[in-house]
């Protein structure tokens, strides 16, 4: 007798494993209970209670500072994050029942984590370098170096590139080439006036007809040099 009950404890076990009882198939934003099927609770709330043969699903809002951003099946909202001013971290959007607070920095940093846990001040860019995108609360500055024609003499995480000074659009001369990190130098073209002294380059034009002793108007006023009017000699120092 005891032999049979075993034999047939054996085949009960062997028969459940070969068919074993089918599981549940819920639909999308539903969970399997007792061999039914509850709905999950939406965005905002939090599950009380799962589903019965004769009751649906009993959920409840999120408090104040808390938000559940998912269909779930939860007990417990989640705690809006907090943006810490001690951090230099300010809120950027504030949260709902259903989103979480957004923090960013204050100007002049960027957010270090993804999470924007706290903050960090915005890199320099150095001289020969200059700003290709300012930095936000949640990015880096970001440099470039400059190109042929352009310098950056400071370290800076607003200033770009500038432009050389030409020279010859300011009526004067090269003095020293730029670089990406000087200006160009510019300066007046010297040479010997009359009595051997240093003058601008043109002093004076000779007046139509040739006369050595009669110029016309100056064309740019010398220093220390004598300057001639037209029409006569002028004895001006």
């Amino acid at each position: 007798m005891v032999r049979l009950l075993l034999l047939c404890l054996l085949w009960g076990c062997l028969l459940t494993a070969v068919h074993p009882e089918p599981s549940t198939e819920c639909k999308e934003k539903q969970y399997p209970v007792s061999s039914q099927c509850c709905d999950f609770c939406p965005p905002g709330r939090k599950l009380v209670s799962d589903c019965t043969e004769s009751t649906p699903t009993e959920c409840s809002s999120c408090g104040k500072d808390e938000f559940q951003d998912k269909w779930n099946r939860e007990r417990h909202c989640h705690q809006h994050k907090y943006c810490d001013p001690n951090l230099g971290l300010r809120v950027q959007r504030v949260g709902t029942s259903e989103t979480d607070t957004t923090c960013t920095c204050d100007e002049g940093q960027h957010c270090t984590g993804g999470d924007c846990e706290s903050c960090t001040l915005h890199s320099l860019c150095p001289q020969g370098f200059g700003v290709k995108q300012i930095g936000t609360g949640v990015s880096d500055t970001i440099c470039e170096p400059c190109p042929a024609g352009f310098f950056s003499n400071v370290s800076s995480a607003f200033e770009k590139c500038h432009p050389w000074t030409s020279c010859e659009t300011k009526g004067l001369v090269e003095r020293r080439a730029g670089t990406n990190k000087t200006d160009t130098v510019c300066g007046e073209s010297w040479r010997m006036g009359p009595g051997g002294r240093l003058g601008r380059f043109a002093v004076s034009v000779e007046s139509p007809g040739g006369d050595p002793h009669h110029y016309g108007d100056p064309v740019l006023c010398p220093v220390g040099v004598l300057v001639y009017q037209k029409g006569g000699q002028g004895a001006g120092q």
